[in-house]
């Protein structure tokens, strides 16, 4: 009796983790796919295996999967995987729906392998409706340098201005506010000028040849430069990370 009464409360407290996981908002992996990125966050806390969703706020989100799995090849199986990743946008995820989509599921390895190299698929909710471009859309990231098992699809998606990753960036709680004429505003951080500014990458300095002790400048009219500290200065530049460059030179424009 107690046998009975245990495995009944474990299918109930089963029933009631699915219903949980219908109920509330999301998107379901379909079979076959793995998650890369949920708005910019690899392995997302809010994954179940078990239902192969993942549970989302409502609003816009960025869903990044591959498709890679083992299929049957005669009496063998092997591993079929996607060069390129899928990128799905979500407009505006509704209270409880759960986006998904739907593709002709290969049943073998020929199969697999040329649906991975085509992923035609159709988005819809786990109700079966189709969704217009308006509410997802999807399209495959493609890459110069082909297959690669050390893609960063975070920062393919960033050097595209495509990434969707509201954690990341810096006062993405920051709201929008009403002028005194009922103009929508929000204003930017410093971080912004920063970005909006570029970076230094690859930007060095020449230390400064021959024998000579000092140079002129134009800031100040004849002032002097010593040439060993400007070359430390000049080895320690070089030496420094791209941000660090930024900032440094930011400093000087400044000054």
């Amino acid at each position: 009796m107690l046998n009975k009464t245990l495995k009944f409360s474990v299918l109930a407290a089963s029933a009631l983790l699915s219903f949980q996981a219908l109920a509330a908002g999301g998107f379901k992996v379909p079979v076959h796919y793995n998650i890369e990125l949920v708005d910019g966050v690899e392995d997302p806390g809010s994954y179940s295996r078990f239902s192969r969703t993942v549970t989302l706020a409502p609003g816009k989100h960025q869903i990044v999967l591959t498709f890679k799995d083992n299929f049957k090849s005669g009496s063998d199986s092997h591993i079929v995987q996607s060069i390129d990743p899928l990128v799905i946008d979500i407009a505006d995820l509704k209270d409880d729906q759960v986006v998904t989509f739907d593709y002709k599921k290969p049943a073998n390895e020929d199969q697999a392998k040329r649906f991975a190299h085509a992923q035609k698929i159709t988005l819809t909710d786990v109700n079966g409706k189709v969704l217009g471009k308006s509410e997802a859309d999807y399209y495959i990231l493609t890459s110069d340098n082909g297959f690669s098992m050390m893609r960063d699809y975070k920062k393919e998606l960033q050097s595209l201005n495509r990434l969707y990753a509201p954690t990341l960036v810096a006062n993405a709680d920051r709201g929008l506010e009403m002028t005194d004429y009922g103009s929508k505003t929000i204003r930017a951080g410093s971080e912004a000028q920063a970005a909006a500014q570029g970076t230094v990458q690859g930007l060095t300095l020449e230390p400064m040849g021959g024998d000579s002790s000092a140079m002129t400048t134009s800031r100040t009219g004849q002032g002097k430069v010593n040439a060993a500290t400007y070359n430390n200065l000049v080895d320690l530049y070089n030496k420094a990370d791209d941000a660090t460059k930024l900032k440094f030179v930011k400093y000087v424009m400044a000054h």
